[in-house]
């Protein structure tokens, strides 16, 4: 007895070795000196020379536009290298894409890695890219490996230091409300603002904001130590249209994503604000740190804003 078998899917596995190894000649960032060997002989593996502590970040970007979401991967995992005292130089990406996907569409996928990847002054050195049932939309993991130039920890930060607040909260929940990260996409990388702060000589420690935006930063900051900070953000710093929407759609705009957003701790408060004001770059001084002290964020106790609960932003999209 024959068993007929369901159709097979449009398209499963790698994406033809050809077709990829032109876009990669084509779209793979900066040139850097400290890659030996790269991705344009799709080999399975990179040599790169960074002669330094090796700083590493990965993530996946799985919700964003089939385009974005490869500039989107680099821009997220250089914030993690830049905030731990890096600069990013390879990157590698997995490309896991739908069956239905049309393979002309990659094409406008490598552009944006390139664009980011310019940007961010890395290069691409490898990856994998195939199509798969096991995803209905692109998703797109990173790996970016950076050199340590600077020494961040947060084992390093004490009480009587400042907090400082670089960026603008909630811009990239803005982006995602609007349904395109378009001409802006670029405003999630932190490049602007670290690229400053790595230059104030007191700096002892970063963190990008990312889900949970100001409310999360803060508890990232403060929890697993004794340290705590009455912080103070006026509302007059947040977007208009952020405000609007918390008030229309009651929820906390301190608690959205915020990508291209830095939380910045120092050892002189002058040094850090006039270096900012200098570069022009928007900024809350938030206040100092101290011992056995109670986080608050515009008075309110930070534990009764649910810090590890949702980011806001998923409420708004299924109330809007």
């Amino acid at each position: 007895m024959w068993v007929r078998l369901p159709p097979p899917p449009p398209m499963e596995g790698k994406v033809p070795v050809s077709y990829i190894g032109d876009l990669v000649e084509r779209f793979y960032g900066k040139r850097r000196q400290e890659v030996l060997i790269d991705a344009s002989n799709l080999t399975d593996s990179a040599v790169v020379d960074l002669d330094a502590p090796i700083v590493v970040s990965t993530d996946p970007i799985t919700g964003a536009d089939n385009h974005v979401v490869t500039q989107l991967a680099v821009h997220i995992n250089a914030n993690d290298v830049r905030v731990a005292g890096g600069e990013p130089v390879a990157f590698l990406a997995v490309l896991l894409l739908p069956t239905n996907f049309p393979q002309k569409d990659i094409e406008g996928m490598f552009e944006h890695l390139h664009e980011g990847l310019d940007y961010e002054n890395a290069q691409l050195v490898g990856g994998h890219s195939e199509f798969t049932s096991a995803v209905t939309k692109p998703v797109v993991v990173g790996t970016m490996f950076g050199k340590r130039i600077r020494v961040l920890s947060k084992d390093l930060v004490r009480p009587g230091q400042h907090v400082f607040f670089a960026g603008t909260l909630g811009r990239e929940a803005m982006m995602i409300l609007r349904g395109s990260y378009g001409d802006d996409i670029l405003k999630v990388s932190v490049k602007p603002i670290m690229d400053v702060a790595l230059n104030v000589p007191s700096l002892v420690f970063a963190h990008d904001l990312t889900e949970g935006g100001l409310v999360a930063g803060l508890w990232e900051l403060t929890r697993g130590t004794s340290l705590g900070i009455e912080a103070s953000f006026p509302e007059s710093y947040l977007d208009q249209e952020l405000i609007q929407l918390s008030r229309r759609f009651q929820f906390n705009p301190y608690k959205i994503i915020s990508s291209g957003s830095v939380l910045l701790v120092c050892e002189n408060e002058r040094e850090m604000r006039d270096k900012l004001e200098e570069e022009h770059l928007p900024f809350v001084y938030l206040g100092q740190l101290h011992k056995n002290s109670v986080t608050s964020l515009n008075g309110v106790p930070l534990g009764d804003l649910d810090p590890e609960g949702p980011d806001e932003l998923w409420t708004l999209q299924k109330r809007v």
